[in-house]
């Protein structure tokens, strides 16, 4: 049976396939070109986890919001890459908005810097 293309493959499955391969050759009893033809397959099924990983971090910097603006921070460093206009109001005018009590404890609690927690 052959293996599918790691580009078809989920993160997850290609997280799941680069694990076990990764505890084959940590055992040490795989021959020699076998070891050589999971490396090989390692490789690209950890390029697939790096290049899916990658677009999940674009998704998830596009969804930081901060007030009215889209905020797209990098992952690594945490920069501020671009900062947009949220046009959502002139968009869809009479949009239900947050209560101003909801926004107020979403705000708390973002500025609460919780020195008391041990981690």
């Amino acid at each position: 049976m052959t293996q599918p293309s790691p580009a078809d493959l989920t993160f997850e499955d290609a997280l799941q396939e680069l694990e076990g391969i990764v505890g084959q050759l940590e055992r040490g009893d795989v021959a020699l070109e076998d070891t050589i033809a999971r490396f090989e397959r390692g490789m690209a099924l950890a390029r697939r986890c790096e290049d899916r990983l990658g677009e999940a971090e674009k998704k998830v910097a596009l969804l930081l919001r901060e007030g009215d603006r889209v905020v797209e921070v990098d992952m690594a460093s945490g920069k501020v890459l671009t900062e947009t206009h949220d046009p959502g109001e002139a968009l869809l005018p009479g949009a239900p908005q947050e209560p101003a009590h909801v926004a107020a404890a979403q705000q708390s609690l973002l500025d609460d810097d919780d020195d008391d927690l041990p981690f």
